[in-house]
């Protein structure tokens, strides 16, 4: 993967989602609350130059088409490499204007029935056509091939929109912006955020010094932690992106747990930081429009939330990529026409991405019939997974359970919707142990999504969490 600078985090997905259910529990004083926060965000119009169409309040709503039918949402969400503020020195680039770069860009669409939404991450540095842009300077720029990143660069966010329009076949018009200070604000207005290392983490240069294990960072260490490339995992860009979206998931459910809705304190300073982090189009940054979005949203399930990186392959000159058109045109079709992305399985099952091939397994019996173990080690070998040591638990359980270290989270969702299990992430290492319970019936087939099996887009759901590497 490119060894370019380093990738703002997918934080920016998670200013909207974690707006959703704090506005319901501020109630009846929510009105005052957005009137004292709408002068917060920074409001921004490029709509002349997205070839006519309109982002202005007075349009038709976020929420609501002309007919008055739900609409589906799709928004450009964009971090930039500025490293304006106090403690931003060690990250990015100085100042405020088209000569930054979008050090993170993610396409985040929102289905019209409000059921699922899926949020793509675009490598900054995937050589795409930048379309002809105005710059700072009112000149005509652009019509160029280049890093996805310089369009930032040469004609700010109006320029990124139409270069994410051209690439995905897309006619989006809103667009969210958020910046280092207040992706610290942030996370410091939930108390901080849980995190998991496979292996201890020590960078000079961003001064980050963390063991290994589950710990809670806060807003230096936070910004570091989803900013850093070496010194941790491959070095590579796709490792970091997996690492944040492990650091997405985490603050989502800190956002949505009772400690935080719950608390008047919390809830204010979260809607405080998160309205002073961005700038936005006239419609993203109207907080009554941007109120009804949220409250619209709520009842999306964190299951029901995917994120992936846009399918690419290397450019072959060990610097770029190249966007992956065979495996993108799906997922970019999906959000176009509002589908489903990565389908569902027709068994009921959640999307899976690790086949039954690379999972270890020991199977203990923890129940008093005899034989049990052999009976369902066999039927996992059936199915191809790895099994290691059979035999008898230590003592007996009340429900099946299936035992795994957080780093391989994803390989234990797949044994445990196989096996009817609960899952207990106190284990260690890549073996898992399954412990069989009386309410064990049948090791279930899996369907593995070729989609989010793709090691190239690293998909994954909201309702995951596991151990960054």
């Amino acid at each position: 993967m490119p060894t370019s600078r380093r990738r703002w985090p997918r934080i920016l997905a998670a200013v909207v989602a974690g707006i959703v259910l704090i506005t319901t529990v501020i109630g009846a004083g929510v009105n005052h609350l957005l009137g004292n926060l709408q002068g917060n965000i920074t409001s921004l119009d490029v709509s002349d130059q997205l070839n006519g169409s309109t982002t202005s309040a007075e349009a038709a709503g976020l929420v609501y088409d002309a007919d008055g039918n739900m609409k589906a949402l799709n928004v450009v969400l964009m971090g930039t490499d500025t490293r304006t503020g106090k403690g931003n020195q060690g990250y990015g680039k100085k100042g405020m204007n088209y000569g930054e770069r979008s050090d993170t860009t993610i396409v985040l669409h929102v289905s019209a029935d409000r059921t699922n939404a899926v949020a793509v991450s675009i490598p900054r540095d995937t050589l795409v056509r930048i379309p002809q842009c105005t710059n700072s300077k009112g000149q005509t720029v652009g019509n160029i091939t280049n890093k996805f990143n310089d369009a930032y660069s040469i004609g700010g966010p109006a320029c990124t929109i139409k270069t994410v329009n051209e690439l995905t076949g897309m006619n989006i018009t809103n667009f969210v912006k958020i910046d280092f200070g207040g992706f610290k604000k942030i996370v410091n207005a939930v108390g901080g955020v849980e995190i998991c290392l496979a292996q201890p983490v020590k960078d000079r240069q961003s001064g980050l010094n963390l063991p290994a294990g589950k710990q809670t960072v806060t807003g230096e260490e936070a910004l570091a932690f989803v900013r850093i490339r070496h010194n941790i995992g491959d070095g590579s860009d796709t490792s970091r992106i997996r690492r944040q979206q492990a650091f997405i998931s985490s603050l989502s459910r800190k956002v949505l747990s009772s400690g935080t809705l719950l608390n008047p304190a919390s809830v204010i300073g979260l809607l405080d930081a998160a309205t002073q982090a961005i700038t936005a189009d006239p419609q993203m940054a109207d907080l009554k429009q941007l109120q009804e979005l949220v409250l619209s949203m709520k009842d999306i399930n964190p299951k029901n939330l995917t994120f992936l990186t846009m399918p690419w392959k290397p450019a072959g000159d060990g610097a770029n990529v190249l966007e992956n058109k065979k495996k993108a045109r799906p997922v970019w079709k999906a959000m176009r026409e509002d589908t489903e992305y990565p389908p569902k399985p027709t068994n009921g099952q959640p999307t899976l991405s690790s086949a039954p091939s690379g999972i270890y397994v020991d199977v203990f019996n923890g129940t008093t019939t005899p034989g049990l173990a052999r009976k369902v080690a066999k039927q996992l070998k059936a199915q191809g997974y790895r099994v290691q040591n059979v035999g008898n638990a230590k003592a007996p359980v009340t429900a099946t359970v299936v035992q795994y270290s957080p780093r391989w989270d994803t390989s234990a969702k797949t044994l445990v919707w196989a096996a009817g299990a609960k899952g207990d992430a106190t284990g260690n290492g890549q073996r898992m142990t399954l412990t069989i319970g009386p309410d064990f019936t049948a090791i279930k087939p899996v369907i593995i999504s070729a989609a989010a099996g793709d090691v190239y887009s690293k998909l994954n759901t909201g309702d995951e969490s596991f151990c960054a590497s």
